[in-house]
C-alpha cells in the first residue's frame, strides 16, 4: 500500500504598528493536504526576533504536525511549500544556503528531525498567492 503524498504549506505573519516600522505581533499558520485537508493550525507567538524567524517557526510547527500525522497514517512524501525563499533554501538539503544564526540552525534541525521518517521530502518556494491558505490561517490567529 502506498502512503500519502502530503503537501505542507506554511506561513508566518508579522503585524506592524500604525507607523509601519515597529512590529507589534506575530503569528503562524500551516495546512497539510493530500487531496483534502489533513491537518491545519495557527497561533500567535508571544516572542519573535524577525519575520524570518517567524517563518521558521511556522515551518517547524507544520513539520511537527505532519510528523504527528505520520504516526497514524503512512506518509510516503511531503512537499513543503512556503513563500520565504530564505527559509525554504536554508532547510532544503539540496541548496547550499545556510540558516544563519544559532536559533535558525536549531529550527532547521527541528524540521529535518520531524520529517526524518518520511522517505521523500521536497522544498519549494511559492508566490504568496500560491500560499494563501497558510497565510489566512496565520492572519486569523490574530483574531482568535
Amino acid at each position: 500500500m502506498t502512503g500519502l503524498s502530503v503537501v505542507l504549506h506554511v506561513d508566518g505573519s508579522v503585524r506592524y504598528g500604525s507607523e509601519n516600522a515597529t512590529p507589534t505581533a506575530a503569528a503562524i499558520g500551516y495546512v497539510a493536504t493530500a487531496g483534502e485537508p489533513l491537518v491545519a493550525g495557527s497561533r500567535t507567538l508571544s516572542a519573535f526576533v524577525s519575520s524570518t524567524h517567524v517563518e521558521f517557526r511556522a515551518l517547524v510547527a507544520g513539520a511537527q504536525a505532519v510528523a504527528g500525522l505520520s504516526r497514524h497514517r503512512q506518509v510516503s512524501s511531503v512537499h513543503v511549500r512556503g513563500d520565504s525563499a530564505a527559509v525554504i533554501d536554508a532547510v532544503d538539503p539540496a541548496q547550499s544556503a545556510t540558516a544563519g544564526d544559532e536559533i535558525r540552525q536549531r529550527r532547521v534541525e527541528q524540521v529535518r528531525e520531524a520529517l526524518a521518517g518520511v522517505p521523500r521530502v521536497t522544498y519549494r518556494t511559492v508566490r504568496r498567492d500560491r500560499n494563501e491558505r497558510a497565510h489566512q490561517l496565520a492572519v486569523r490567529a490574530y483574531d482568535d
